[in-house]
């Protein structure tokens, strides 16, 4: 990679990580879900592509502890949802099942995270029409899924999911082409926040700044 995409490569992955850490302020927009697991995949693409240059050593990582504990903070979001689900219609099985916080996810070793993560995301799947009225949405679920492959992925174990639409091209170009359509559509759906959401709205346009190295 050049270092200008190099450069830009650090601002998409800071801008995911960031929306990652406030996912309690966005993630009840099924839209704003659709188009970060689309940026998602892109940043996916953009990785694959460069790990066959040299050059591709000196992008940033996400670590695999940030990782989990990102995914940790999406589960127990949902979990949330599905628990009130599970309350309202008495569902005893899937209460206790739904009945987890962030700390349960993030405290267990990596197989057993992964084992209770896609485990939930099965349920999940299959309460998600049943919980509609609770703004459980399909694109919500599908971009838990999308970082739960990355983790995946990092860890060097076969994905849980297939991505639904996966980005196939391998032309770097014409990847960060995608990615800032990409990010030019969240920052329209983030207008929003500019006035209901501050000091979150801040930090995204903080966290979309190319920083020249």
């Amino acid at each position: 990679m050049t270092r200008n995409q190099i450069n830009r490569l650090e601002m998409y992955q800071a801008t995911n990580s960031y929306l990652d850490s406030n996912a309690a302020v966005w993630s009840a927009i099924p839209i704003i879900n659709t188009y970060k697991t689309a940026f998602v995949q892109t940043i996916q693409g953009i990785q694959e592509t460069s790990q066959k240059q040299e050059s591709a050593q000196v992008y940033l990582s996400t670590s695999l502890r940030q990782l989990k504990h990102q995914i940790a903070q999406k589960m127990d979001i949902l979990d949330d949802t599905l628990e009130a689900y599970a309350a309202d219609t008495e569902n005893s099985e899937l209460l206790a099942r739904a009945a987890n916080s962030a700390s349960d996810y993030f405290r267990l070793s990596n197989e057993d995270f992964e084992i209770k993560t896609k485990n939930v995301i099965d349920l999940l799947d299959s309460n998600l029409a049943a919980m509609a009225d609770y703004g459980m949405s399909e694109a919500q679920i599908e971009e838990v899924k999308t970082t739960f492959g990355l983790f995946q992925d990092m860890r060097g174990t076969p994905r849980s999911y297939r991505i639904q639409s996966r980005t196939a091209t391998a032309d770097l170009v014409s990847l960060f082409e995608e990615g800032d359509k990409h990010l030019s559509r969240l920052d329209n759906v983030l207008k929003r926040f500019k006035r209901s959401a501050p000091s979150f709205y801040t930090g995204y346009t903080a966290a979309r700044t190319i920083v020249n190295h």
